[in-house]
């Protein structure tokens, strides 16, 4: 069972349009898909007619531990379509934190209900509510895979590098790193800003951009207010065919992904010419071409900090132990990099908050709406 994330704590990027087309497109191709919805405002919920359901049969019923409320989580599934099924939320789901707040290990809780579905479902989608809180770290945690929609707007990215930060606290808390992927929701072609923001989000996240890209399509509307998915609405829409692109492109992935994570272990003690039906390739002896680099100095003042990292162009604008600051005396932070020749973007991460080089004029603005430093070599 592959269990995935659809996270942005900003609205109006197509999260829960996103969370209900993949599921339904997952089951039209005939895996059977379970859509969890986390956010009490019960949006996925009205999209698929599905809050209608009893109030007390809902995912606060499988998540609370009120023996009074709590209802297994059968009970609390609800059929769409053949192969889809939803777990509905409401309004009661807004006070689980408060409930939970002194269990051991809350955040794991939702993890630890899904355990309990490995052999039914091939596929369970957690449509995450718009913020960053307990709910969302619950889905995170049980997740595998993290899809981050983001629309063709300077605000929906304002909040990704929180949503990156909160990934990075998990891993150190948990050790539970799940996959992360950027998904372009919202893109129209015809205009050059979608294309200058898609291409910003494309270097920003490299590798982890998703192929796929999701057009406006009015019958995607007009499908929530239908209650149905766009592939029951309307199959040949662009929206249809955005979702079904993209539900491929996911198995396609996690196909690549298990078939190399099962074939590692064969091939990791072997030498190509032992490798059974597989012709050897004889090595080429090659002179690695070698840049000169210069050591440069990367200093914060910040007294107060817990944890401070450093990203930017140089490293993918990836935080993790690598970019880590160490702590100096007077509340001073240091990190020392080797550089190549070029141009870089760069920015310090204090606990959990992206802020500049006070000590470095150059700036220029980016497509979060904010600014990054700028350092040229």
């Amino acid at each position: 069972m592959r269990t995935i994330a659809i996270a942005n704590q900003k609205g109006g990027c197509a999260k829960t349009t996103t969370a209900i087309n993949v599921s339904a497109a997952l089951a039209a191709a005939g895996w059977k898909t379970l859509l969890i919805d986390l956010d009490p405002q019960a949006h996925a919920s009205f999209g698929l007619a599905a809050n209608i359901r009893s109030a007390d049969k809902s995912v606060y019923n499988i998540l609370t531990n009120l023996p009074e409320k709590r209802q297994p989580l059968a009970a609390c599934i609800m059929p769409v379509s053949p192969k889809f099924d939803i777990v509905p939320s409401n309004i009661r789901l807004s006070t689980l934190e408060q409930e939970l707040k002194d269990q051991e290990d809350a955040v794991s809780a939702l993890s630890r209900v899904l355990s309990s579905i490995q052999e039914t479902y091939a596929y369970v989608i957690l449509d995450c509510p718009p913020s960053l809180g307990f709910l969302t770290f619950n889905a995170l945690r049980a997740a595998d895979r993290v899809i981050i929609p983001i629309d063709m707007s300077a605000f929906t990215l304002m909040g990704v590098g929180k949503l990156l930060g909160m990934l990075e606290l998990l891993k150190k808390k948990t050790e539970h790193a799940p996959h992360v992927n950027a998904l372009a929701t919202l893109f129209d072609r015809r205009t050059k800003y979608s294309q200058a923001i898609i291409e910003e989000i494309r270097t920003f996240f490299g590798e982890r951009m998703l192929q796929t890209v999701i057009r406006p399509n009015v019958a995607l509307k007009q499908a929530v207010s239908g209650g149905v998915s766009i592939i029951d609405f309307d199959k040949n829409s662009n929206g249809a065919q955005d979702y079904s692109a993209l539900s491929l492109e996911i198995l396609r992935i996690d196909k690549a992904e298990e078939a190399e994570k099962s074939m590692a272990p064969l091939l990791s003690d072997q030498a190509p010419e032992e490798r059974e039906g597989m012709p050897s390739i004889p090595a080429v002896a090659t002179e690695p071409l070698e840049l000169e680099k210069k050591e440069v100095t990367f200093q914060i003042e910040a007294p107060a900090a817990k944890d401070v990292y450093l990203a930017g162009d140089f490293n993918g604008w990836e935080i993790n132990n690598e970019g880590m600051l160490s702590s100096r005396e007077n509340g001073r932070w240091e990190k020392r990099v080797a550089l190549a020749s070029g141009r870089y973007r760069y920015k310090f991460y204090v606990d959990g908050e992206w802020m500049l080089d006070s000590k470095n004029p150059e700036q220029e603005p980016n497509v979060f709406g904010t600014l990054d430093s700028v350092l040229n070599i």
